[in-house]
């Protein structure tokens, strides 16, 4: 091979492909580490954390927590 040959660009097909195998392979290591429970369990806890800094969610968890309360109060 000449050394032309070796610093030729893919074709933009080729390229395409390549994107789109990196694509499914990224996909796929998605799908199986979503699939861990350690992985739910950290992401549960910082859209949690997220959430909470939220003024109508801080009102939320509190209308839950008073309600709670009351159902209490009257069993």
């Amino acid at each position: 091979m000449t050394a032309k040959k070796k610093l030729k660009k893919p074709s933009a097909l080729g390229r395409i492909v390549d994107a789109i195998g990196a694509a499914g392979r990224d996909a796929d290591l998605a799908r199986r580490s979503a699939s861990d429970p350690a992985f739910r369990r950290g992401v549960q806890s910082a859209r949690r954390e997220t959430l909470s800094k939220f003024s109508t969610v801080k009102h939320a968890l509190a209308d839950r927590e008073r309600i709670e309360k009351s159902k209490k109060k009257t069993q």
